[in-house]
């Protein structure tokens, strides 16, 4: 059940950071939805986090194309690649969000600005900690097989 869980959920945030990040990406979606992310990343470079460790101010527009691109990037990995690739991009999207969240809170935008991120953030931690649940049950499973098997070989030997 956890697996399909973890499947859906996967498919889910992956197709919707695809979308998201296409907005960001091109106005040949949704225009009006487009100049407001054009906007907001105008604004959001002035509060970009590493500003006051190098100094340095990303362009509003490389910066928005840089998001959008790996938002659409990690999304399909989310979507539709197999293996540790997704946990790197869960992570990668959930620094993003987290980024956002920190924008939207230095620029005092307040809680319905920054309310999609901050879901957005809580449903990529329940994926990762799906995932590693699983993993934890297969390795649990996989150290009872080899305990059992060990038991059995005892018993041979014994016999």
């Amino acid at each position: 059940m956890a697996s399909f869980v973890l499947k859906i959920l996967s498919l889910v945030l992956g197709i919707f950071f695809v979308f998201i990040g296409t907005l960001k990406l091109t106005p040949s979606v949704n225009q009006d939805l487009y100049k407001e992310m054009r906007k907001t990343f105008i604004r959001s470079t002035k509060v970009f986090p590493l500003v006051k460790q190098t100094g340095w101010k990303p362009n509003p527009h490389t910066y928005r194309k840089a998001v959008g691109g790996a938002e659409v990037v990690c999304g399909v990995i989310l979507a539709a690649v197999p293996g540790p690739l997704k946990e790197a991009s869960n992570v990668l999207l959930m620094l993003l969000m987290a980024n956002d969240i920190y924008a939207h809170y230095a620029l005092n935008d307040g809680m319905e600005k920054m309310s999609l991120q901050i879901v957005m953030v809580l449903l990529l931690t329940c994926r990762l900690i799906i995932h590693l649940q699983i993993k934890a049950r297969e390795i649990d499973e996989a150290h009872a097989k080899e305990t059992e098997e060990a038991r059995l070989l005892e018993e041979k030997k014994e016999e």
